[in-house]
Formats: C-alpha cells, sequence, structure tokens
C-alpha cells in the first residue's frame, strides 16, 4: 500500500493561542487528537462555532452526551431555574424535588417490570463503581466477568472492567482481583474463526447459545470458574469505544438465562448506548430482555455531568432485602445535584416527546446512505447500528477484511486520524472507535437534511482515501 500524503488540519490563530495557553495547565493523559483541533466558542443544536468563526456539523454530540442537541432552551430554562432555587445540598442526605422526579422518570423508562432503585454520581465510571459494589455487596461472591473490547471508565475498577485499549490500563500494577474477561460477538472478526447463526449449535436450558457464549458456560464456567463465586456480569448491548459493535439477537437473551440459572446479577452499561440513541429509550429494548441493575449517564442531563445506577430493589434497598446494602455503605456528595437533575428531567421530557422516534427515522435513512457508500468503495468493510449510533468500519480490502497498517500516512497517522481529519477540513466532526471504526452519534435532533450533508462529506473523504492508495 502507498503511504498517504496527508497533512493535518489548519490551525486559526484564536484557536492556537487558547491550546498553547491549554498545554501550559492542564494534564497530558487526555484523548485529544490533532487532527480534530477544534477550540469552541459557542454551539446550538447540531452545530458548532470554533474561536475563528468556522461552522462546523456535529456528529459526535461530544461522545453521544448532548442528545437533546447543544443548549437545547427547554434544558437550559430548567438549569437556570433551579440555579435561583437551590444549587447544592447533597442528595445523599438530603430531600428535594428534581432528584426524586427525576429518579421516578428513570424508574419509568428503564426496562423490567419490578420494583426498582436509583443511585445518582457524576460519571459513568460512578454508576459502574456503583453497579460493581451492588453486586458484591448482595451476593458476597468475589468474582465478575466482562467482555473483550469493552468500555466501563477509567477508575480502578472501571478499567480493571475494560477490555478495550492496553493504554486505558498500562503501568497501573494490580488491578481489581477477580476479573475475568471473554470475547464479546464481534461477528465481523469473529475470534473463534465462526460464522453467525451457523455458530449457533446448541442451547443452554432451552435458550439458542451463541458459540462465543457457550466458551463461558463450556470452558469458563467447567476448567477456570465455578459460577457460583460470580458476583455479577457486566456487559454493554451495544459496544461502543469497542467499535460499536451490535451483537446477534441472541447475546442477551442468553446472558439472561445463564445469570439467572446461576444466581448472578446482570448488569448493563448503556451509557452510550441508552436514553433513545438506538431509536428505542434503550439498546437491551430491541431484544427485550432486562438488566438487574443498569448503568446510565451521558445523555441524561444533556451534558451537565451526571450518571445513574439503576437497579432491583431488592437489591440496592435493604429495607425490601436484607441482603442489599446498609445505610452508609455508598454515597455521594454531588450525586444527585438539584441543577443537574432539573437538567435532567427536562432532557427526558424533550427525548420522549420526539427524539427517540426522529433517531429511529433518520438513523434509518443514515444505515440505509452508508450502506450505498459501502456498495460503492472498497474500504468501507462493514456498516453497523441501530437508531443514530451506527459505526463503520475501513478495511483495505472489503471482500478479504484486510485492514490497514497501524500507519498509514507518512508522518505516522493511523486510519481513523486521516478520516476524521479530512472529515474535520471538511466541517465535519466524527470520532473513530475500535481500532479502525469511525462512529456517527450526532444530537439526537439532527435532521435528515444535516444527514445527508454528513453522508456527502463521508462519501467525499472516502473518495480522498481510495485515490491515494
Amino acid at each position: 500500500m502507498k503511504t498517504i500524503k496527508y497533512v493535518s488540519p489548519k490551525i486559526g490563530p484564536k484557536a492556537r493561542r487558547l491550546m498553547a495557553r491549554d498545554q501550559k495547565t492542564m494534564f497530558s493523559a487526555h484523548t485529544r487528537t490533532r487532527e480534530i483541533p477544534l477550540s469552541v466558542d459557542h454551539a446550538q443544536g447540531a452545530w458548532i462555532w470554533d474561536l475563528d468563526g468556522d461552522k462546523f456539523l456535529d456528529f459526535g454530540a461530544g461522545f453521544a452526551v448532548v442528545g437533546t442537541g447543544h443548549c437545547h432552551p427547554a434544558v437550559v430554562k430548567a438549569a437556570s431555574d433551579q440555579l435561583k432555587k437551590l444549587i447544592h445540598i447533597s442528595g445523599s442526605d438530603f430531600y428535594y424535588e428534581s432528584q426524586v422526579k427525576l429518579a421516578e422518570k428513570l424508574i419509568e423508562i428503564t426496562p423490567g417490570n419490578f420494583a426498582k432503585r436509583v443511585y445518582f454520581g457524576n460519571s459513568g465510571a460512578e454508576a459502574v463503581e456503583a453497579g460493581l459494589k451492588v453486586a458484591r455487596y448482595y451476593t458476597r461472591r468475589p468474582r465478575m466477568i466482562s467482555f473483550l473490547g469493552g468500555f466501563h471508565g477509567r477508575t480502578f475498577a472501571g478499567m480493571t472492567m475494560c477490555g478495550s485499549k492496553k493504554a486505558q490500563r498500562a503501568h497501573m500494577g494490580n488491578l481489581v482481583p477477580d476479573v475475568h474477561h471473554i470475547p464479546y460477538p464481534y461477528c465481523y472478526h469473529c475470534v473463534y474463526n465462526e460464522t453467525y447463526p451457523q455458530c449457533i449449535r446448541k442451547d443452554y436450558k432451552g435458550v439458542p447459545l451463541l458459540y462465543c457464549l457457550s466458551y463461558l458456560t463450556d470452558v469458563i464456567f467447567e476448567r477456570l470458574i465455578d459460577p457460583e463465586d460470580v458476583a455479577l456480569i457486566l456487559t454493554e448491548p451495544i459496544q461502543g469505544e469497542g467499535g460499536y459493535i451490535i451483537p446477534p439477537p441472541e447475546f442477551l437473551p442468553g446472558l439472561r438465562k445463564i445469570c439467572d440459572e446461576n444466581g448472578i446479577v446482570l448488569i448493563f452499561d448503556e451509557i452510550q448506548s441508552g436514553l433513545g440513541r438506538t431509536g428505542k429509550w434503550f439498546a437491551c429494548d430491541h431484544v427485550g430482555v432486562a438488566p438487574d441493575i443498569i448503568l446510565i449517564a451521558k445523555a441524561i442531563a444533556s451534558g451537565l455531568p451526571m450518571s445513574a445506577t439503576v437497579g432491583k430493589a431488592s437489591l440496592m434497598d435493604c429495607a425490601v432485602d436484607k441482603r442489599a446494602w446498609i445505610p452508609g455503605a455508598h454515597g455521594s456528595t454531588f450525586g444527585g445535584n438539584p441543577v443537574v437533575c432539573a437538567a435532567g428531567v427536562a432532557s427526558l421530557d424533550i427525548i420522549e416527546a420526539k427524539l427517540i422516534r426522529n433517531a429511529a427515522r433518520v438513523g434509518d435513512f443514515l444505515m440505509k446512505g452508508m450502506t450505498e457508500i459501502r456498495n460503492r468503495h472498497q474500504i468501507v468493510g462493514e456498516v453497523r447500528g441501530q437508531g443514530l449510533m451506527i459505526g463503520f468500519e475501513l478495511v483495505r480490502d472489503r471482500r478479504t477484511k484486510e485492514p490497514f497498517p497501524k500507519a498509514v500516512s507518512r508522518d505516522g497517522r493511523t486510519i481513523k486520524e486521516v478520516f476524521t481529519g479530512e472529515c474535520y477540513k471538511r466541517r465535519l466532526i466524527l470520532f473513530g472507535a475500535g481500532f479502525q471504526s469511525i462512529r456517527m452519534s450526532p444530537p439526537l435532533v439532527i435532521t435528515r437534511d444535516e444527514a445527508a450533508r454528513a453522508l456527502r462529506t463521508i462519501e467525499a473523504v472516502v473518495e480522498w482515501i481510495e485515490a491515494r492508495i
């Protein structure tokens, strides 16, 4: 393959000055890239304006956070009104309307026809930590299972559960013990060289079992781990950071059955896939499977920091089941902040009113458009997604699925960096995912015309790359 002659995007003078100040003050472990040197002045809806006056179509939504769009007027008003009444009092210790109202709404919309309880934190990683603590406290079991390719945050427990990239765990020494990773059903690159649906050759207690899950039941549970020692299984119904991987529909029902048969708590990390992004409230709703605990963050308050851990009341309330954690076992000073809760209530109302339907409708349009682009070009290997959570994988050859080398440009850039950089030059914000995939996660307010504009830009970049390799 020829090396691509690629030049990183130009940086305007105002942005350059801010970036120089930032470099002298901010930490270096961030995930910024030279190929998306975005220095923001303001944003509205699905559009961002940088400090030098350039306007960008946002197909990243701050990593799937601003579901209602940037600075939605109703969210701004709800937060502003609450700011005038009460900013903070600590929801773990006292009572106020916005926290209870948001919890009631989350109990209503989350899957599962059973009593639930809610814990509020400040980030997705905090929701993960809380979910793990709930399960281990209740079961008194030590072992935890998660999946290769999964991403669950960068706290010690979060990064231990991750199976995404080595940079997220490197040089940290001993992590949380008794965590075991198994392959996720990434059918485009199956680690077992199986083919779906032919890989379903047996069932588990009457439920069809994917080959990758039979590895858990027939190998892990027979040779390495007694399932009676397993507290929880944590998974993303759609892997986000791992590449926007959509598992077969048998995956979540199979996990549900395995957990039910062995007294294991099933936790779904819907931090990125939840709250309308897939065209339903939650990705697991597409297959009708309810977890014991569901983890929510990102879009919950349209950009204000918040997360929620929603679980069965029997797991989270010792007044319901004495095995659940007791007062003082967990809490948060800032979790459930009154202002953020008010923004959360407004956000869920907006999403429910029309954005779930919009995500399904515009998502179908984007999927069809990306499939047509794939059919016209060799470097788009697979298009996958639900609603407005869409990924496409870049390959050297669609027939063989041969990946690009790690460095494709003369200055050592990856294919993801080159692709997102060329999109940025054309005023489209897109992020990478996995090793060679691109994610599309625009605000749920995106219109069909804006989606069509993004598709034209994406195809222009595909053509630009193909002309140079």
